[in-house]
C-alpha cells in the first residue's frame, strides 16, 4: 500500500494508507499500536484520502478497512485527556462533523470492510460507510456507556436509522458486543465472511459497483439521505432536481440505447 501523499507529518503519513486498484480506492486506517484509535492524525488522513476519491473520476467505489487486529477501538482518549466540556464539545462539532460530512457527500459508494472490533466512534465510521461487510470473527460495541458517555461523533444518529429507537437504545446503554451474524440479523452489516476472505469479497462487491454508472450510484447516494430526513413531496422534488444531471449523461444515453439494443450497457461513470 502506499502512504496518503496529502498529509505532512510521518505520523499523518502512516495513520491512513491510501491504495489504488484499477477503479476502485483502498483506504486503511494504520494506527496498529493504538487499535486504530481516532487522532487527529487519523482524521485528517481520512478527510484527505476521501477528497483524493472525491477528485479522481478514475475511481469509482472505496474500500475502508483496518491493519492490526481490529477495525477501529474508538476515540483515542489521549485526545480528551484534560480538556474542559466546551473544548469537547467544539472538538466533536468541528472535527467528527466535518469527517461525516465527508462520508456522506461522497458521490461513490464507500464499503466498510471490518474486522475485529469496531467500537464507540468506530461504530460511527463504520456506519457512516453506504455498505459493509464484516468477518465472522467481528462485531459492533458502542462503548460510550462504559465510560460515562454517550454516543457521540454522529454514532446515534446512524444507529438509529440502522435499526429504530428502542433497539438503538438498547444496544447503546449496554455497552455490549454485537457479533456478525446479530450485525445481520440487526441490518447493521450486509454481509458476513470468513476473515480470510474479507478483503477479497470487498474488493469483488467493489469492482462490481464501480461497473455500475457512478453518477447514478452517486444520486441515489444523495437521494436516499435526503429520503431520511425530508417528507414525500420535498423528496419527489430533490430527486427530479438530481436526475437532470442523469439525464444529460453519457451513461444514461448508453443505458437506453443498450436496452433499446438488448444488450449489457457499458458505463463509464460520467
Amino acid at each position: 500500500m502506499t502512504e496518503n501523499k496529502k498529509s505532512s507529518s510521518p505520523a499523518k503519513q502512516t495513520a491512513v494508507l491510501f491504495e489504488q486498484e484499477g477503479s476502485i480506492a483502498i483506504i486503511t486506517l494504520n494506527r496498529t499500536a493504538r487499535y486504530n484509535a481516532v487522532n487527529d492524525d487519523l482524521i485528517d488522513g481520512l478527510n484527505a484520502a476521501l477528497d483524493q476519491v472525491r477528485d479522481d473520476d478514475n475511481i469509482r467505489a472505496v474500500i475502508l478497512t483496518g491493519n492490526g487486529k481490529g477495525f477501529c477501538a474508538g476515540a483515542d482518549m489521549n485526545v480528551f485527556d484534560e480538556i474542559t466540556p466546551e473544548e469537547g464539545q467544539a472538538y466533536i462539532i468541528a472535527t467528527y462533523g466535518g469527517l461525516m460530512r465527508n462520508f456522506l457527500t461522497l458521490r461513490k459508494p464507500i464499503i466498510g470492510a471490518i474486522h475485529g472490533s469496531a467500537a464507540g466512534v468506530g461504530c460511527a465510521i463504520a456506519l457512516a460507510c453506504d455498505l459493509r461487510v464484516m468477518a465472522e470473527n467481528s462485531n459492533f460495541r458502542y462503548a460510550f456507556i462504559n465510560i460515562g458517555l454517550g454516543p457521540d461523533g454522529g454514532a446515534g444518529w446512524f444507529l438509529a436509522r440502522q435499526v429504530g429507537y428502542s433497539r438503538a437504545l438498547q444496544i447503546a446503554i449496554e455497552g455490549e458486543k454485537i457479533p456478525a451474524q446479530r450485525c445481520l440479523e440487526l441490518g447493521l452489516t450486509n454481509k458476513v465472511v470468513p476473515i480470510d476472505n474479507l478483503l477479497s469479497s470487498a474488493k469483488n462487491w467493489a469492482h462490481q459497483l464501480a461497473e455500475k454508472p457512478t453518477l447514478a450510484v452517486g444520486i441515489t447516494k444523495m437521494d436516499l439521505n435526503h429520503a431520511m430526513v425530508h417528507n414525500l413531496y420535498d423528496n419527489i422534488a430533490f430527486e427530479a432536481t438530481e436526475q437532470m444531471a442523469a439525464f444529460a449523461s453519457h451513461d444514461f444515453k448508453e443505458g437506453v440505447q443498450a436496452f433499446l439494443e438488448r444488450r449489457k450497457a457499458k458505463f463509464i461513470g460520467k
